[in-house]
């Protein structure tokens, strides 16, 4: 005797075991992406600090948002805390400056790196019209996000020029 609602019934309890099942497989393990050698990670963020300096100088804002973090916080000279918007803000400004990196140095980790430098600014100061030279031994902290690196930190701190040595 042909009895139709019962292989609907059985079509459907079949579907359900099947579909149970296929949900509860393990999905397949997603390969991390590779960690950065130290030679990797110090050859880029030398190249990325490079890229910012040339930016900086030239008045590129659109090539520090690309370089710098959101979330970004710095510490000036002065001892100023500023942000990714304070950066920009400076940025496209008209101050002419140049500015000259020595005793570069990176330390790199998984997926952050840190940089210090010795940068020797050298400038016109736009309310008495003289020129001026700064010194600083500065600390940036580059983070890894994604596949992108990006500056979430920095510091600048004052030297005298009598202690500048290159």
């Amino acid at each position: 005797m042909f009895r139709p609602a019962s292989i609907i019934i059985q079509l459907a309890g079949l579907t359900a075991v099947a579909l149970c099942l296929d949900a509860s497989r393990t999905p397949k393990a997603i390969k991390p992406a590779p960690v950065d050698t130290p030679q990797v990670i110090t050859a880029t963020i030398l190249r990325l600090e490079e890229r910012l300096d040339e930016a900086e100088s030239h008045h590129r804002v659109a090539n520090v948002d690309e370089l710098i973090a959101d979330d970004y916080r710095g510490i000036t000279v002065g001892g100023g805390i500023i942000t990714k918007r304070d950066v920009l803000t400076e940025v496209g400004g008209t101050t002419e400056a140049s500015s000259q990196s020595s005793d570069r140095k990176v330390r790199p980790l998984e997926n952050a790196a840190i940089y210090t430098a010795l940068v020797l600014d050298r400038g016109i100061d736009p309310k008495t019209r003289e020129s001026y030279i700064l010194a600083t031994r500065v600390t940036d902290v580059w983070q890894k996000r994604g596949r992108e690196w990006k500056l979430v930190n920095d510091q600048a701190t004052g030297v005298p020029p009598g202690q500048v040595t290159q």
